[in-house]
């Protein structure tokens, strides 16, 4: 298994927490109100598999020290 730089994982996060919010404000920007919640539970989805990336990073370098 390869390992991840945290740098990499706290970028990911960053945009991932970035682009939820930017969708979950941006409900005008949408055809309609299913294409927003459909877009949102995405962003949300990636922000949940960014956040645990970054748990596991963060367990990984605990373990190591």
């Amino acid at each position: 298994m390869t390992e991840t730089p945290p740098q990499s994982v706290t970028a990911e996060l960053e945009r991932a927490r970035d682009d939820y919010l930017a969708v979950s404000r941006g409900a005008h920007l949408y055809a309609s109100p299913a294409d927003h919640e459909e877009a949102e539970r995405r962003a949300w989805e990636r922000l949940e598999l960014a956040l645990a990336a970054a748990h596991q990073v963060e367990q990984q370098t605990a373990g190591s020290a």
